[in-house]
């Protein structure tokens, strides 16, 4: 039973073999035609299919798997493009927030410059408010007459002015 495997599997590399012997023949290619590194690279394939047991290797499994590696490839080309775009906009959002925090910090800076203490508008606040109470008590004892008219005043300074 073992031996007719063995000389099954020897049958079907020898008729591999001669398939790929036709196949190269068709393209007007002779084995002696290639070097030594391409008859290893071959004598590798050929092993490769037959320890993975295919016989029926189909052009269109290749252009497939062509055409999958080349949407592969133009799908992580355009990633990469939409990423560079994307960091390119994250940079420059970057430096418009660094240049905005620059000239906050100047106003900031010049803003505490100006700014007075709170003990000076205490101290001003206080004085006004002493201010304006000695005002209101010089106007209560201040004592004016009821026939006292101030638009006759007024009328009467404007003349002189004009003079």
């Amino acid at each position: 039973m073992q031996n007719l495997k063995i000389q099954e599997e020897i049958k079907a590399l020898k008729d591999l073999g001669q398939h790929f012997e036709d196949q190269i023949k068709l393209t007007s290619v002779e084995l002696g035609d290639f070097s030594d590194d391409d008859l290893a690279l071959l004598d590798k394939c050929v092993q490769y299919y037959a320890y993975s047991y295919i016989h029926d290797l189909n052009l269109s499994y290749l252009r497939d798997f062509n055409t999958a590696k080349k949407r592969e490839y133009i799908e992580n080309r355009h990633t990469r493009v939409h990423q560079r775009i994307e960091l390119q906009r994250i940079k420059s959002a970057i430096e418009e927030t660094s240049r905005d925090v620059a000239v906050l910090e100047r106003f900031k800076s010049a803003a505490e410059e100006r700014l007075i203490p709170d003990a000076i508008v205490n101290q001003r606040n206080n004085q006004q408010l002493a201010t304006k109470q000695g005002l209101l008590d010089r106007q209560k004892t201040l004592k004016i007459p009821k026939d006292f008219n101030i638009e006759s005043v007024i009328e009467k300074v404007d003349l002189l002015e004009r003079r």
